[in-house]
């Protein structure tokens, strides 16, 4: 089974440099059957230029939604995106992640309503990452041998990933090891769920509590092997509200949540 089209939603912050590169790789993709939603956390009109100039002679549609800028506001700009998506399916990921040729054909092949798809990263080192971002694009159509020589110059902290081909774990309850910057799932299933949970403020958990809340509606998380997205290199966000953010995750999994107690029905109010 295959899903008709996708949404990717990519997730930015003042880093269009970081964007650019992103974007470069989703031009690259093997399967076109989707649309881009950029999740604009409060950016400065930089980014809007960029989105702009390159929507010109971009393949699919991009669609920018973008919020003023009032701290870390992911869960609330994301509910924003997903309230205009049109497409059945959604992939979740960041703007500081560049997608391989074929994440969007292997997410569109693998997915169904019974499941979600939790992706892997490769991490880039600090320098290849700066090296990357003086030029507007990179080249992602590479031999296996180029991708070893950039293991063996450690610009990449893993080979592995990238000689696996696509493939699904069997099916799992587990939260552990989930990251945002790559998952997807139904559109329906984030309308279950009421979407984000505005209620996490600063960096930290919105992702595992969304994909808790999933895993409570009886999805499966199955794990895409293969197909790994690149993450630029950037210093760490800010976690003072992390411990916070911890506790009402825990709450989430003790009342076996399944709504966001602030997410899109709220938003709608």
């Amino acid at each position: 089974m295959s899903v008709a089209s996708l949404a990717v939603v990519i997730s930015t912050y003042n880093a269009p440099h970081f964007l650019s590169l992103v974007l470069d790789g989703y031009r690259q993709q093997t399967d076109n059957h989707f649309s881009i939603y950029i999740a604009d956390d409060g950016s400065s009109p930089e980014t809007k230029t960029l989105i702009d100039k390159l929507s010109q002679h971009y393949p699919i549609p991009i669609h920018h939604i973008w919020q003023a800028d009032d701290g870390f506001r992911k869960a609330r700009i994301h509910n924003k995106v997903i309230q205009k998506i049109s497409e059945p399916y959604v992939l979740l990921t960041d703007g500081d992640c560049i997608p391989l040729p074929g994440l969007v054909e292997a997410h569109r092949r693998f997915g169904t309503n019974r499941h979600f798809i939790s992706g892997s990263r490769v991490l880039l080192s600090q320098s290849w990452t700066k090296e990357l971002c003086k030029r507007p694009t990179m080249h992602t159509r590479r031999a296996l041998k180029w991708w070893l020589n950039q293991r063996l110059k450690r610009n990449i902290n893993r080979f592995l990933p990238l000689l696996l081909p696509s493939r699904l774990s069997a099916p799992n309850n587990q939260l552990e090891g989930i990251r945002g910057c790559h998952l997807s799932c139904p559109t329906e299933a984030l309308i279950r769920i009421n979407g984000f949970d505005e209620s996490f403020e600063g960096w930290g958990r919105e992702d595992s509590d969304l994909t808790a809340r999933l895993l409570h509606t009886d999805l499966k998380r199955r794990n895409l092997r293969g197909q790994p997205v690149l993450h630029l290199w950037h210093e760490e966000c800010s976690r003072d509200q992390l411990n916070d953010n911890d506790v009402m995750l825990k709450a989430c999994l003790d009342e076996h949540r399944v709504e966001a107690i602030h997410g899109l029905k709220q938003l709608a109010e």
